[in-house]
């Protein structure tokens, strides 16, 4: 009897991990969107910490933390709506996968079989202060105007950012 309810505890554990594991799109990173503005994201925040101004630029960085999860976060200035939105968000955190299983550990052979059919490179990046990392996997969604960007050290994913590059591009439209 004892040996069932620790197969039963062990099988509700994994359905559980497999189940409520946050997913990666190339328009949602677990419970952030690719179009959200900050103060929605810091709706959010349980980690309550504030936006500060990046010291190479003029966008706005922060860290938060939704449901158990530590976001990256830098917004730009949307110059139409004069709200400051999404431009990336990345995470270091092995709760995070992506719609086909790519995950915090998984390899760039991973990589390159799931996502070959798609518009993607890889190229050699100036070390990541973060994860000190120096390649980059990029999974480009024209359509969505995102790109998907896995930060790799010895062939193994440590970090994975969204990036809406449509929105801070498109942004200088409304510039007078």
């Amino acid at each position: 009897m004892p040996r069932k309810i620790v197969i039963i505890s062990a099988l509700f554990v994994l359905c559980s991990t497999v189940t409520f594991a946050q997913k990666i799109s190339t328009s949602k990173f677990g419970d952030i969107t690719y179009n959200m503005t900050q103060k929605q994201v810091e709706a959010l925040n349980q980690d309550k910490s504030t936006a500060s101004k990046s010291a190479d630029d003029e966008m706005m960085e922060q860290d938060v933390v939704v449901n158990g999860i530590k976001y990256h976060l830098r917004y730009y200035k949307n110059l139409k709506t004069k709200q400051s939105e999404v431009f990336m968000v990345s995470s270091t955190s092995p709760k995070l996968s992506t719609l086909s299983g790519i995950k915090i550990g998984s390899t760039l052979d991973d990589l390159w079989n799931l996502y070959k059919k798609y518009d993607i490179s890889v190229q050699t990046i100036e070390r990541d202060d973060e994860t000190k990392s120096d390649r980059l996997f990029f999974l480009n969604d024209i359509d969505n105007g995102c790109v998907l960007d896995f930060y790799l050290k010895n062939n193994k994913v440590v970090k994975i950012a969204l990036s809406n590059d449509s929105g801070y591009l498109n942004n200088n439209i409304y510039e007078n």
